[in-house]
């Protein structure tokens, strides 16, 4: 993912957390706010309480992957971020994927085919 497309400053993330919507699943947190930038960035956050250091990146891997694919359907202008719960390590690629896309249908942040982005 390019850099540009990622959250990386604490006080990005804190922006965030504050002022953003939730949505919560068991696998993660995902939050959502609007920004003045035309495209979407994301932020992923898993604490050391998921595992070790090879559990933790796999779990970032899998995520940053899931928003990779998906980027040309969701809609642009918000700051995203998903913080992992300890269930995500239970799950595979796809259900992952699946709850992704799910919480970002639920959160109007999922453009359908037949849609058009303004």
């Amino acid at each position: 993912m390019e850099k540009r497309l990622r959250l990386t400053k604490n006080f990005e993330f804190n922006l965030v957390y504050k002022k953003g919507r939730r949505r919560v699943c068991p696998l993660f947190s995902m939050y959502a706010k609007k920004n003045r930038i035309g495209y979407s960035r994301f932020g992923i956050s898993v604490s050391k309480k998921i595992g070790k250091s090879v559990v933790r990146n796999r779990v970032k891997r899998r995520l940053r992957e899931i928003l990779r694919r998906n980027y040309n359907k969701i809609k642009p202008g918000y700051d995203i971020v998903i913080s992992a719960k300890s269930e995500i390590t239970k799950y595979n690629y796809w259900e992952i994927e699946s709850q992704v896309v799910d919480n970002l249908k639920k959160m109007e942040l999922w453009v359908e085919q037949n849609e058009k982005i303004e």
